[in-house]
């Protein structure tokens, strides 16, 4: 790999980096001026833009000072950091006391985050960070000024002569002015960073740009990444000129409605994928696909014309006619046909691809960074499917404070609770309005309402009461959207990077998955989904790195060789167990949300006891693996009993509690007891011994069940009843099992039928491979199709 040269650079210029994102923000707000929006450039408009640009400022000095030698050698790099966090947090306080608490927050963070990615010779991030700080307040002042009747109005009057409220229709194009500027400064900022570097900033060895090599001032070889990333905030500053030069009806988009004749305007989404090609293109050029490129590029310019004349932004009578589709067949023809002239011209065309050897900076980016790239990206898209649908609907609610949720009568409790919360610093146990006039217990474990309760406390200095609606309605969709990750996370570790981000893709879009994390469901289906992921994620690390040798020579059932045998497993295979405690808290967390989480460790469970038993055919030994199961369960145990063992909550043996979670750690004991005690006698007699202990337990149980003693075999045997069609568990949504053409449809029938066969070969490779991984995966999928 072909290592950066740090270039020569006057220190002193990084300190321009700062300056210049002010006077484009400051630029930014007169264009604005200049077109139909009236921005006033006061103190008030100002001061957020200097006091971020000082933040920025500060954020790069202290390696200015010590590439200057200002700076003693004498001071550590810890000594500076705490400095720098001191500063950030003091100056972020007089930020809020002289502004509000949104200038104090993007002073710290683009100061002491500023610092830290220039630290770790992250240039080119702190400088589109400190952009990015500068831009948002920059498009918060105009998206303000554009909310004006003159310009965006909350009503509109139509073509009858009455005046209707389109304050939904105003929000969506006040929120396409915001995020259109909003983006232009990050890439402004990135575009500022990679044509600076090696002179506003050194050329840092570290990072995705590290193959980005400097010779000179000037860095020439990022020349197409930085042409792709000015015709990206060129897409962006043109969609907001045609929105600007629209009338009233295009801006609100009214076309159609009450005989209002308007085309609307291009749009964020168009800009954005002109920036995407743009930096697609880029790379081809760089690898000198010049063919691939003007084809690309052709095809994208030819779909805009098209799309901006159905659209109405142009017309052409040619183009109205019925020859129309010819004309445009032979404008695409033509093209075709002069690319290919220019690329076998002797003069112009003719030119030879890189070779293998020797691949350009954009190659060996990709190479290392395409699937952590396609996984953030994936992220990004789901989050955003997540949001889009609901979000302007969810603030116009009538009757409650104008906002809205989805998802039945769950989230208002949830509301409920929170709002207790935030009233009393306290959980909701006893309920007066349950059972009323009785009072009840709130049944509902803590940890997601809590979660919502401390979202709306983060946000409450920048968006004062409705600070609770916002976290009520957004952290659901993060958490869905957070979800693609551990997903992804998991197929990478175990079938490689592709399947890692074909995972994360599947996962965005899953129907089953989005329709359970949309913005304004306020339940806890997506907070249990990304933590009972984050389980599986880390026992699958904790099975992938444990093996299964003898790393005690002789055991026995004596306690303390039993501890011996443990603690040898603790001290070996220190990675293995701290996976399989990030488990146990991971699905701690889910118990703290859900009261049937307990469905993710009875998987586990499932293909822990399989495994154990095809480990003592195989004369193999499960004291590695029992540990780390019983590591995990008593991890989640020791975070679920606040909740379950409270005196007023009585779940500890309930049926609906921490009952089945009881019985799974008991035979894990038992289990670990018997297989690690009798290690080395006979395999037969140990599952002899096994087979009678299941044998007498069960016998017990239905004794218990048989003289209405206890409920505890039909909890252990129907999932404390959701396997069972009561008339209780028919009003659970949860409970009730989907049709087959809804479940196929949910997963996509491919998906379903390829998970199937994945299922079938994990089984197959555990049997003939003897991989413990497989053997997880074949009972998760199966354990799962029959769950669902």
């Amino acid at each position: 790999m072909e290592k950066v040269a740090k270039t020569s650079q006057r220190p002193v210029f990084g300190w321009l980096i700062a300056p210049l994102a002010v006077l484009i923000a400051i630029l930014a707000n007169y264009v604005d001026g200049l077109m139909s929006i009236d921005v006033e450039l006061n103190s008030d408009a100002m001061t957020p833009f200097i006091v971020t640009g000082v933040a920025g400022f500060l954020a790069v000095t202290p390696r200015i000072l010590r590439e200057l030698g200002t700076l003693p050698e004498s001071i550590s790099q810890t000594q500076i950091s705490l400095a720098m966090f001191v500063l950030a947090l003091v100056g972020s306080g007089v930020a809020e006391t002289q502004t509000d608490g949104f200038v104090g927050f993007t002073f710290f963070v683009v100061l002491f985050g500023g610092y830290l990615l220039d630290t770790k010779e992250r240039y080119e991030w702190m400088t589109m960070l400190i952009f990015a700080g500068v831009g948002v307040h920059a498009a918060i002042d105009i998206a303000a000024a554009a909310a004006v009747d003159s310009y965006l109005p909350s009503s509109y009057e139509f073509s009858e002569g009455q005046e209707y409220p389109v304050s939904s229709f105003q929000e969506t194009a006040l929120g396409f002015v915001f995020f259109t500027w909003f983006t232009v400064f990050p890439i402004l900022g990135l575009l500022v960073g990679v044509a600076g570097r090696g002179f506003l900033s050194p050329a840092g060895d570290k990072g995705w740009f590290a193959f980005n090599k400097v010779e000179g001032g000037w860095n020439r070889e990022a020349l197409p990444l930085q042409i792709a990333l000015f015709i990206w905030a060129g897409a962006h500053l043109a969609t907001i000129w045609h929105f600007d030069q629209g009338s009233i009806a295009d801006r609100l988009r009214l076309g159609g409605l009450g005989g209002v004749e308007a085309n609307g305007f291009v749009g964020y989404y168009t800009a954005l994928l002109t920036g995407i090609i743009a930096i697609i293109v880029s790379g081809m050029v760089a690898e000198r696909w010049f063919t691939r490129a003007m084809t690309i590029s052709s095809l994208w310019v030819l779909y805009l014309l098209g799309a901006w004349y159905e659209a109405g932004f142009w017309t052409n009578e040619t183009f109205s006619e019925s020859w129309a589709p010819l004309i445009w067949l032979a404008i695409t023809f033509f093209v075709g046909v002069a690319i290919t002239m220019i690329g076998n011209h002797e003069k112009y065309g003719g030119w030879s691809n890189r070779e293998e050897h020797r691949p350009s900076g954009a190659r060996q980016f990709w190479n290392a960074h395409w699937a952590s790239l396609l996984t953030a990206v994936a992220f990004l898209v789901g989050l955003v499917i997540r949001i889009q649908w609901y979000a302007v609907p969810s603030m116009h609610a009538m009757g409650t404070d104008g906002f809205d949720m989805t998802g039945g009568s769950d989230p208002w409790y949830m509301k409920r609770v929170v709002d207790y919360i935030l009233a009393q610093n306290a959980h909701l146990v006893v309920d007066a309005d349950r059972f009323y006039p009785i009072g009840g217990i709130n049944p509902r474990p803590p940890l997601f309402s809590w979660s919502l309760a401390i979202g709306a406390m983060i946000l409450q200095p920048f968006l004062g009461e409705d600070a609770v609606w916002w976290s009520m309605l957004a952290l659901p969709a993060i958490y869905g959207a957070l979800t693609i990750l551990p997903v992804a996370t998991i197929a990478r570790d175990h079938f490689g990077k592709a399947a890692g981000v074909i995972a994360a893709w599947l996962i965005a879009f899953m129907p089953a998955h989005v329709t359970h994390s949309t913005w304004g469901l306020a339940d806890h289906d997506s907070f249990v989904m990304l933590f009972i992921a984050l389980g599986f994620m880390f026992y699958l690390r904790a099975v992938k790195y444990a093996g299964s040798e003898r790393l005690v020579r002789t055991t026995s059932i004596r306690p303390i060789d039993m501890m011996r045998a443990i603690g040898a497993v603790a001290q070996e295979r220190k990675y293995a167990m701290s996976n399989a405690v990030l488990a146990g808290v991971a699905f701690g967390a889910a118990s703290l949300g859900w009261k049937g989480f307990v469905a993710g460790p009875a998987i586990l469970f499932l293909a822990y006891a399989a495994q154990v038993a095809l480990n003592m055919f195989r004369r193999r030994d499960s004291t590695i693996l029992s540990t780390l199961f019983l590591t995990m369960l008593l991890t989640n145990l020791l975070i679920a009993l606040p909740f379950y063992a409270h005196p007023q909550m009585n779940l500890m043996l309930d049926g609906t509690g921490l009952q089945p979670f009881l019985f799974i750690l008991l035979f894990t004991v038992v289990i670990m007891y018997i297989t690690t005690g009798f290690r080395d006698k006979p395999w037969l007699l140990v599952l002899g011994t096994l087979a009678v202990g299941a044998t007498v337990f069960l016998s017990a149980l239905y004794v218990l069940k048989v003289t209405n003693l206890s409920n505890a075999w039909d909890v252990l045997f129907t999932g404390s009843g959701y396997f069972t069609k009561t008339k209780i568990f028919g009003t659970v949504a949860e409970a009730n099992a989907p049709d087959r053409g809804y479940m196929f449809a949910s997963f996509g029938p491919i998906v379903f039928v390829f998970a199937l066969v994945v299922g079938l070969t994990s089984l197959w490779r555990a049997f003939s491979q003897r991989s413990q991984i497989a053997l997880v995966f074949a009972v998760w999928i199966f354990a799962a199709s029959y769950m669902s």
